[in-house]
């Protein structure tokens, strides 16, 4: 059961990790247009300088978190899945 709460946890932290960066780069890259604007690496667009600006360190956590997360989750629905068949055998039997 803590497989699942610890994986639950993983999946909710990666999803608000992986929001927050992509919020900050929309915010960010309404500062890079403009007039005055910081101004934007016309080799990657508007959108990716302000991800790239803002850092890709977040973007590889949340999915890193997101994927332990996953793998938690599905380990604990097995591990359940298969004493729920014990279980079934030793009623059964």
């Amino acid at each position: 059961m803590k497989r699942l709460w610890i994986g639950l946890t993983c999946l909710v932290v990666s999803a608000i990790l992986y929001g927050s960066t992509l919020i900050a780069a929309a915010v960010y890259s309404g500062l890079l247009l403009g007039d005055g604007g910081l101004g934007w690496d016309p080799r990657y667009g508007v959108w990716d300088t302000a991800l790239i600006e803002i850092g890709t360190l977040p973007l590889v956590l949340a999915v890193l978190a997101g994927g332990t997360g996953i793998v938690l989750v599905v380990m604990e629905f097995r591990t359940n899945m298969a004493g729920n068949e014990e279980q079934h055998k030793e009623i059964g039997g």
